[in-house]
């Protein structure tokens, strides 16, 4: 995820983007029942799984599904509810990470999260809403990817956000 001197994501372009890895491996990791987590970058990509999940959960619920533009704002809320972090209750990976030492490595995990929380929403609406030459005509005409909202009802190593 590149980012603006604000945030503390590397700004490397040749390595491989978090969010962008966590929306390509979204559908096929949803079928996994158990994830072996080897590092910081898997509690990530976790993280963002279980994220997607609940922005397409949040989608599913509109009937019928909401336009692109709908879409966009619902994702941009649900990106900056307010969400728990480690070391808090509800915090959906709380045996796999440590509390924040300090109030000021809690506002930087809760920025860092929020902004890849945002960025992945934004990204997904791309996935979610292309329609045009490849898409089908439902989505130019503003439907989601029904593909895409079947996910919404999986559970990812059986959490949810």
């Amino acid at each position: 995820m590149l980012a603006d001197a604000k945030s503390g994501a590397d700004k490397d372009a040749s390595l491989l983007d978090p969010v962008d890895e966590a929306i390509e491996l979204f559908r096929p990791n949803s079928l996994f029942k158990s994830f072996d987590i080897r590092g910081p970058g898997d509690k990530l990509l976790v993280y963002l799984i279980l994220f997607i999940n609940s922005c397409l959960r949040r989608l599913n619920e509109r009937k019928p599904p909401p336009g692109r533009e709908e879409a966009r704002a619902l994702l941009f809320a649900h990106a900056h509810d307010r969400f728990p972090l480690p070391g808090q209750a509800g915090f959906p990976l709380g045996s796999l990470m440590s509390s924040p030492a300090n109030k000021d490595e809690e506002e930087t995990i809760r920025s860092y999260l929020r902004q890849c929380r945002e960025e992945t929403g934004r990204r997904l609406l791309d996935r979610l809403y292309s329609g045009g030459a490849t898409g089908s005509p439902e989505q130019a005409a503003g439907a989601p990817n029904k593909h895409w909202l079947a996910f919404a009802n999986r559970r990812f190593l059986d959490r949810a956000m």
